[in-house]
């Protein structure tokens, strides 16, 4: 009689444990500041399953597992970012940084040098160029598979970074010989920056700037190592 009720015992157990659920895990999050008017929300949640906040409120860069930064300067972050963007990158999250008028030097982003995928020449680097055709350098690389760009008129002009990877480029005359870079990514520590050289809201007319939109955030989603939990 003992040795059935310490089996039934036993059996209770097993099944309790089998049903016990596993730990929830939320939906993953993506901050977007700045100029976020190129970013449909709902249409990005539709690919990839994620949620876009447009505001950080009271959560922490670990509570994301993308931060978009477009044409925001560096200053204007809440302050848990800026003081801890950097750390947020080593330890596997994934940014997005377009340019514009209050970006990347022109932006103060000079203090975050370690993390940007660009070499930053000067504090004024937002300009008009000639409108010139952008040449894809990796032509299979996820962010621009499926994408035909025309021409982009005005950059951040910067150098290319020696140890990050060019994926678009402007053809033309940069300073010191080199061609304008437009895209470039660098992997920091266990995270990744994208960096793009153009304000995307002046891509409205782009015929493939949602195609863009979504390879992007899909492959920064991809990308990060940060995954959040109940």
């Amino acid at each position: 009689m003992r040795a059935q009720l310490l089996r039934g015992i036993a059996f209770t157990l097993v099944v309790g444990c089998l049903t016990i659920p596993a730990a929830a895990q939320s939906p993953r999050m993506i901050l977007a500041l700045g100029s976020t008017g190129f970013l449909d929300a709902k249409s990005i949640e539709a690919a990839t399953g994620a949620v876009v906040k447009f505001d950080m409120e009271k959560s922490q860069p670990k509570n994301f597992s993308v931060v978009v930064l477009a044409n925001v300067a560096f200053p204007a972050l809440p302050g848990p970012l800026q003081q801890g963007l950097a750390q947020y990158v080593n330890d596997g999250g994934a940014v997005l940084i377009t340019g514009g008028s209050q970006s990347f030097g022109s932006g103060g982003y000079q203090s975050i040098a370690s993390i940007i995928p660009f070499q930053i020449r000067s504090a004024g680097d937002w300009r008009f160029t000639s409108f010139r055709a952008p040449v894809p350098l990796q032509p299979g690389h996820p962010v621009v598979a499926g994408v035909s760009f025309g021409p982009i008129g005005s950059l951040n002009d910067m150098n290319p970074r020696g140890d990050a990877t060019e994926i678009l480029q402007s053809a033309g005359g940069g300073v010191g010989g080199f061609r304008y870079p437009l895209i470039a990514e660098v992997a920091v520590g266990a995270g990744r920056v994208l960096g793009f050289a153009f304000d995307m809201n002046e891509l409205a007319g782009m015929r493939d700037r949602d195609v863009f939109i979504r390879n992007t955030m899909t492959y920064l989603l991809s990308a990060s190592r940060i995954t959040p939990t109940k």
